[in-house]
């Protein structure tokens, strides 16, 4: 019998609790989904004639929520790749993007913009130095003067701009 067409006989690396590793993402999902719908329908949902500011992101929080909860119940650990060094990556990246959205709201667009651009470009996406620079420069103020002068969107009090600004 080839080993494509043979049973599993699921192994030791599929019992116990570290056989269940791969629901750890969906259960974390799942408690994000669970209060983003608390927080949603703490906006007020309105009605379907009239929504209000929380049934859209209810709506989609619901979506998340039951997508989560089918992984947690039907979810084939095969179907998953084993972690290595390189899924430390991925962490990094969303430990930065938590960090930006910090960032963010004590000090402004701009700062925080051009340090996590630079970080992706450089150490995910492997540019040269010259080049990040350049591009996480350009970006970040290009983004900046698209959203915060040109269309008005309001930013928190950004403290490179008040440098330049004054």
């Amino acid at each position: 019998m080839d080993r494509s067409t043979a049973p599993s006989t699921g192994g030791a690396a599929h019992h116990g609790l570290r056989g269940q590793l791969h629901r750890l993402g969906p259960l974390v999902v799942l408690g994000i989904g669970v209060a983003a719908l608390v927080g949603a329908a703490g906006l007020s949902l309105g009605e379907l004639t009239e929504p209000g500011p929380g049934l859209w992101p209810f709506i989609v929080a619901l979506l998340m929520t039951g997508t989560a909860l089918v992984l947690v119940v039907v979810d084939d650990p095969a179907d998953y790749e084993p972690w290595t060094r390189s899924s430390a990556r991925i962490a990094g990246g969303v430990a930065g993007l938590a960090v930006f959205i910090l960032a963010f709201e004590a000090i402004g667009f701009l700062l925080p913009a051009f340090l996590m651009l630079l970080l992706w470009l450089r150490v995910f996406g492997g540019e040269s130095r010259r080049w990040s620079l350049g591009l996480a420069l350009a970006g970040s103020v290009g983004i900046y003067l698209l959203f915060d002068q040109l269309l008005g969107v309001p930013f928190p009090d950004d403290v490179v701009a008040g440098l330049v600004g004054a």
